[in-house]
This record gives structure tokens, C-alpha cells and sequence, in this order.
């Protein structure tokens, strides 16, 4: 330890090695400079605030298998609040700083100072190339500082600086206080995870009294869940705006009272995603589209572990909202990846907060307005809610009436869910793909069977002549009568014969067709009767009657035959020449598997139509605005 006397009070001042090149004398407050000639005066810093924090110098605790100490403490200041960070010294001589934010504890290492974006570039939700990784900007803001304790590495008055997180849980902050913008970068840790005793951590005995406090607007009894969470507490009587940061309660504004009481009380517990929630506050926030309101509501839950989370209340339709890194997600002009999994942009608003109640871990205040982006993969839902300096992600996943009264033991009915939420799930859409494949599956085994079936069959053609009638003959008689070649039926099979008369014109002909088996001398005999006629008439030409016909036989035994042909026809106008043909038709029809595939095809057919139809009415509701800050 080197010791040395404080330029101001002359107290003895020891500096650990490694630890930090500035010391707050703990008798003067005085911030003494170790330089190369000797210790320097560099003006005192203002009493502590009291904070609560349960840590305190000379802390020991542990960080993947490498101790560390508590050797300083960094007050900064917004205005509104102030927080600490802590600068620990490890035993293997490296710095470090742990930092609370919203229950989360950020331990960050320096990386040096690699090139950054002027401040005053910097936007919530920007994407930056930190050190060759991906960052996203999730605040933008100025601090300064309040007090100081302890052995630091440095102190400045000022301080701009930038928030950001990369993938895999890294947390990382740009400090702009310095000459050079520095860069540190580290993970979002546990108290606990951090090897410390839990008998060495201090109390909080101020905000642990809030848990019995009263209202200094109206005197109502207020009973705080998390007093060591909450910034801002609206009373359910009087509906003031207390504030909560310094450890007492300060009246703020009188805030004008929700139309309606929470649907899920505060202070009563719930059991969601597996996990016992408290419900700290209720909030009603409203957007407007093209003059028309639209609100919804929103309940802030906690869990001493967990954190907090959101449950989110719009036209009966519930979201469970799980705080997410921005650094996790990948945005794109009008899509979003999250987890591997693609998201499309649903909708953009400007958010009003209108009404509050309970307990809140930052400073809400009634009117202020945010930005809120949503991205959809239904069920589930990547949100944006943004402010001019800040940007918070949360992971939607949705949920039924049902469960949120069952979870939280609700009697009262909640209200019935209208019309079709941004991430509900589209009842239609998953049975679509399946009853497609099944229908194709289906679809090819009948085409199949119908292959091998016409594949078996003995269709075709069996005879296919000219009938010649001679000159002289007349009609009916033997010398009208022909004979064809002999051809074989090889299966049993009904036959169709058709006489087509090309020459026929305001006559007829009728052909008496007798099928001889040369093996049995069994005929089957069958009769046609083409004719044609046409002409004109004051209602100008007409015509009736047909040059061709067709007859059909009962099935006949397989054999050799012989087609027997004897016409008739007007001996005025005889007909001289005409066209026979024979085929065999026993193979499956066209209609019967035509039909079996619409029914098969139907129920995907009519799955995909209401699928559609759901998807249309969802985005019906999409709405995107413009941000209300000209600088995004």
C-alpha cells in the first residue's frame, strides 16, 4: 500500500496497488491526484447520497474463478436519480466496474478506445461495430457526478455516454468523459452470481421502512412490494405521483385517476411462465390513428429474481412481455430475426401513458409519450418501445384469458377477446401444410391405383372399316349385306359399334350389325339409324338429325368374331358408302377419380381460404406511423 498525506487536511491517504490513481480522502472528501511528483488537490466532492445499495468498500467477491474487492464508488446523477458504480480491483490487477440497473448488475471491463460515432450521432436502437462486434444503442444520455468514495481510476465531472448490448448477453457502455471516448464491456450479472457473502451485504433499512408508508398528498396507507425497486409510486386514492429514488416519498403531480380499477389487483400474485409474479403497477396507454383512440393496458409484474415483466391488455387479448437485449435482435427495413426466427413489422405508434397506478422502477410521469414498434411471429412477438434517448426490447408471447385468471385466481370474468390480435396465432395455418401433404399422399395412391387399372384394361379399337355398298344393291337385301375380316376379342368385354354416313343429306340409313363368334355361331345383333336433314325456311336454316351413331352391346364372351353389316336406306337417295367402328371400352373412367380427388382436396382448399381470410383480417389493423422526434 502506498501512503501518502492529503494536500488539504493532511490525513494520511493510502493507494492500493493497481487499484486507481485517484483517492477520495475519507476525512475531507477531498480528490486526491497520485501523479509522477506527488499527491495533488483536485477540489472535494459533495456528501453521499444514501442510495441503499447493499455493497460497500473493502467487499471481496468473485468473478469466473478470479477474486476481486470493492476499492471505490461512483455516484452519477440524471437529474431525477442517482446510482452508483462500483470500481473493483482484482487480484490478478485488472479493473473492473459493477454498475445497477433495474435489478440487473453490469460488471464491465475497459477495451481501450476504438473508433465510435460522435454522440451526437447516436441513436436508440442504432447498430454500431464495436471492436469488430455488432452493438445496439439502447440509451443515449448525460450524467454527472454527485459523490465519490474510495480509490477510482479516474474522475471527471461529466459524463456522456452510450448503452449498448451485443449477442450473448454482452453488455457494453461508451463513456464520452474522457479526451478519447473509452469503451467498456462486460455481461448483465446477479448479486448473487458474484461470489459475495450475503451476511457482509448491508441493509436497506430506509427503503425496507417504505414497505409501511403513507401518501403526503392524502395520508393513505401505501404498502410498497418492492421499495427497493420502485422510482415512482401513483396512490390509488388521491392519484398522486410520489417520488421514491432517495429513499422517502416526495410529491410530485397530481395525476388524473384511471376510468376503471386494474383488472388484476395490485399487490395480488400470479404464477405465470413458471414463475410467482406480484403485480406492482397499472397503466393505460393509447395511441391515436387517423383521430380515433385506441387503448390498452398494461400491468408491471416482479419477481425478486426474475426482475420484471410485462402483461399487456388489448381488446381481451393478453401478452406476457419479457425484457430482451437489443444486441439479440437483428432489424431489417421492415423485418426483425430474434432467436433465429424471423419477425415481420406489424405496426408502428406513438404510445401516450394516460392513466398510472402502483409502483413503477423509472420515472414515469402521466402524458409522456414513447415510440413502439412490433414485429410478429405469431405466438410470439419482438416490441420496441422507444423514447428520444432510450430504447427497451421485449419478447411478446401471448396468452389466454383463461390462464391470466387462473394464474392470478381471478373471479370476475375478463373481457372477451375481439377481432384478431397482432400475434394470435392463426387457427388455420398449421393444419394447412399437413392436410396439403396428406391430400398430395392421397392424391398419388389413387392416380396410382387408376394407372394399374387402365394399365389392365383392354380398351382400344377392334375394328375400324369402310363399308362399300354396291351399286345395284338394293336396300335391305343380300346384296347390301358385308362381310368384315375376322378380328379376336381377347377379354370379356361390353363393345360399342358406331356407323358415321359422311354422305348422308335429307335421307337415313339404318345398318343392321350382327356380331357372329366363328367358334360358338352365337350373333348379337344391334341396329343404327343415322339421319340428316336440313333446309331453309322463313326463319332462315335448319337443320335436325345427325350423320353418326352409336350402339353399345351387353358383354360379350372373348373370341374370334366376324361383323355382319346390311343396309337400308332410301332407294331416291341411296347411300353407298359409310364408316364402321368397333372398340371395346372396359377400363377405369376419368370421373370417378376426378371426383375423389376435389373431395380430397377440398378440406386443404377450404383450410387455405379461411387461413387467408385470417391473415387478411389481421393485417387489416396494421397502422404505421411516423416517429414523433425529426432527429430518428
Amino acid at each position: 500500500m502506498k501512503v501518502g498525506n492529503c494536500p488539504s487536511c493532511g490525513a494520511p491517504v493510502e493507494f492500493a496497488p493497481g487499484a486507481g490513481k485517484v483517492k477520495v480522502c475519507e476525512h475531507c472528501q477531498t480528490v486526491v491526484v497520485r501523479g509522477d511528483t506527488g499527491l495533488s488537490a483536485q477540489g472535494r466532492v459533495a456528501e453521499l447520497v444514501d442510495t441503499e445499495s447493499p455493497l460497500k468498500l473493502g467487499l471481496s467477491g468473485r468473478y469466473r474463478g478470479a477474486t476481486f474487492t470493492v476499492v471505490g464508488r461512483l455516484q452519477k446523477s440524471q437529474g431525477t436519480s442517482t446510482w452508483d458504480e462500483w470500481a473493483l480491483a482484482f487480484d490478478d490487477d485488472r479493473q473492473a466496474w459493477l454498475a445497477e440497473s433495474e435489478g440487473a448488475w453490469n460488471l464491465m471491463f475497459s477495451a481501450g478506445s476504438p473508433e465510435v460515432p460522435p454522440l451526437e450521432k447516436l441513436k436508440p436502437a442504432m447498430v454500431v461495430m464495436l471492436r469488430d462486434k455488432r452493438f445496439v444503442i439502447e440509451e443515449v444520455g448525460h450524467a454527472t457526478t454527485a459523490s465519490a468514495q474510495g480509490q477510482l481510476p479516474e474522475l471527471a465531472l461529466q459524463y456522456d455516454y452510450a448503452d449498448c448490448t451485443g449477442p450473448q448477453g454482452v453488455f457494453g457502455t461508451i463513456d464520452y468523459g474522457g479526451e478519447q471516448p473509452e469503451f467498456f464491456v462486460g455481461e448483465s450479472l446477479t448479486l448473487a452470481s458474484l461470489g459475495f457473502d450475503p451476511g457482509e451485504l448491508s441493509a436497506q433499512p430506509k427503503l425496507q421502512a417504505l414497505r409501511k408508508a403513507s401518501c403526503t398528498n392524502c395520508g393513505g396507507a401505501l404498502e410498497l412490494k418492492a421499495p427497493d425497486r420502485a422510482r415512482r409510486v401513483a396512490c390509488p386514492y388521491c392519484a398522486a405521483l410520489l417520488d421514491v429514488s432517495k429513499g422517502e416519498l416526495a410529491f410530485l403531480q397530481l395525476l388524473d385517476k384511471p376510468p376503471h380499477e386494474p383488472r388484476i389487483p395490485l399487490g395480488s400474485r400470479g404464477r405465470l411462465q413458471g414463475a410467482e409474479w406480484v403485480c406492482l403497477a397499472f397503466l393505460i396507454r393509447s395511441c391515436r390513428v387517423e383521430g380515433t383512440r385506441y387503448p390498452w393496458e398494461e400491468y408491471l409484474l416482479w419477481n425478486r429474481e426474475l426482475g420484471f415483466r410485462w402483461l399487456m391488455q388489448s381488446t381481451g387479448h393478453w401478452t406476457f412481455l419479457t425484457p430482451i437485449a437489443g444486441g439479440e435482435v437483428m432489424l431489417g427495413p421492415k423485418s426483425a430475426r430474434y432467436q433465429g426466427q424471423a419477425f415481420k413489422q406489424y405496426q408502428q405508434v406513438v404510445a401516450t401513458t394516460e392513466f398510472v397506478l402502483g409502483e413503477c422502477y423509472w420515472e414515469v410521469s402521466q402524458g409522456e409519450v414513447a415510440f413502439a414498434s412490433e414485429y410478429v411471429a405469431p405466438p410470439r412477438s419482438v416490441n420496441l418501445d422507444a423514447t428520444e434517448h432510450e430504447v427497451t426490447f421485449t419478447l411478446g408471447t401471448m396468452l389466454t384469458r383463461d390462464e391470466v385468471a387462473k394464474a392470478f385466481g381471478l373471479k370476475g370474468a375478463l373481457p372477451a377477446p375481439m377481432g384478431t390480435a397482432s400475434a394470435m396465432p392463426n387457427p388455420f395455418a398449421e393444419k394447412v401444410g399437413p392436410s396439403w401433404k396428406w391430400a398430395g399422399v392421397w392424391g398419388a395412391a389413387l392416380m396410382a391405383v387408376f394407372v394399374v387399372f387402365l394399365a389392365m384394361s383392354t380398351s382400344g379399337t377392334w375394328l375400324d372399316t369402310t363399308v362399300v355398298v354396291p351399286p345395284d344393291a338394293r336396300p335391305g337385301s343380300p346384296e347390301a349385306m358385308t362381310f368384315s375380316e375376322p378380328f379376336t376379342v381377347t377379354t370379356r368385354t361390353p363393345l360399342s359399334v358406331k356407323v358415321t354416313a359422311p354422305g348422308l343429306d335429307n335421307s337415313w340409313l339404318g345398318v343392321q350389325f350382327d356380331l357372329v363368334n366363328e367358334q360358338t355361331d352365337e350373333v348379337i345383333s344391334l341396329y343404327a339409324e343415322p339421319s340428316y336433314y336440313s333446309g331453309t325456311d322463313d326463319d332462315g336454316s335448319w337443320s335436325e338429325g345427325s350423320r353418326d351413331e352409336s350402339k353399345e352391346t351387353d358383354e360379350v364372351e372373348a373370341g374370334t368374331y366376324v361383323l355382319r353389316t346390311t343396309a337400308s336406306f332410301d332407294p331416291n337417295k341411296p347411300v353407298r358408302s359409310f364408316r364402321v367402328v368397333l372398340t371395346a371400352d372396359n377400363g377405369p373412367g376419368f370421373c370417378c377419380p376426378f371426383l375423389m380427388l376435389l373431395v380430397l382436396f377440398a378440406w386443404p382448399l377450404l383450410l387455405s381460404v379461411r387461413s387467408a381470410g385470417f391473415e387478411s383480417r389481421r393485417w387489416e389493423d396494421s397502422v404505421m406511423q411516423q416517429s414523433p422526434w425529426s432527429t430518428r
